[in-house]
Parts: C-alpha cells; structure tokens; sequence
C-alpha cells in the first residue's frame, strides 16, 4: 500500500468536498460520511488494504448531483483505489487514461 499516495489522493478529496459543501447538500453529506476515513488515511494511519464494501460513500456519486462533477468522481476514484491498494489493475489505468484525454 502507498501511504503518500493515499496521503494526498485524501487530501485533494477531502480539500474539493470542503470546497463545495456550502454550495451543495451532497458534497457536505459526502464529505461528513468520509471525514473520519479520510483525517485517518491523511494522518497515515491506514497501512492495510481496505476492502470495497468498508469504504463508505463508494455509491454516493452516481445517486447524487455530483456524478456531473467530473473532477470530484475523478479525486474520489483515485482515492478509492489508493485505499484498496488497486493502482495498478490495468482498468484502472485504462480509466486514468481515459479522463487524462477529456481535460
């Protein structure tokens, strides 16, 4: 597991969530759902895997109006791969890939 990795992918998640949570009901409910994940994996105190299911808010983004935000689901992918340690399955780099192409 890459400890800066999850670092810094929690740190710009949870730096744009803040940035639109007076803005948007969703993004402040998302960002209270995730706040102790993701103070635990900035302070470096995950260094084990997480599994799928553990990680909270992994559905949130395609039932509310942030799945339009396409940055926001682009920091909450790379912070959900961090956590479960799958940075190098290759779909996941087909789908880096991809959104590097739509910027």
């Amino acid at each position: 597991m890459n400890t800066h990795t999850l670092k810094a992918t929690a740190t710009a998640l949870r730096e744009k969530l803040e940035a639109l949570e007076d803005q948007n009901s969703d993004a402040k409910l998302m960002l209270n759902t995730l706040r102790g994940l993701l103070l635990k994996s900035e302070n470096g105190k995950i260094h084990a895997p997480m599994e799928a299911r553990d990680i909270p808010g992994y559905r949130y983004l395609p039932e509310t109006n942030l799945q339009d935000d396409r940055n926001l689901s682009q920091l909450f992918a790379e912070f959900y791969m961090a956590l479960i340690d799958g940075e190098e399955w290759s779909s996941f780099k087909k789908f880096q890939a991809k959104n590097k192409n739509h910027d």
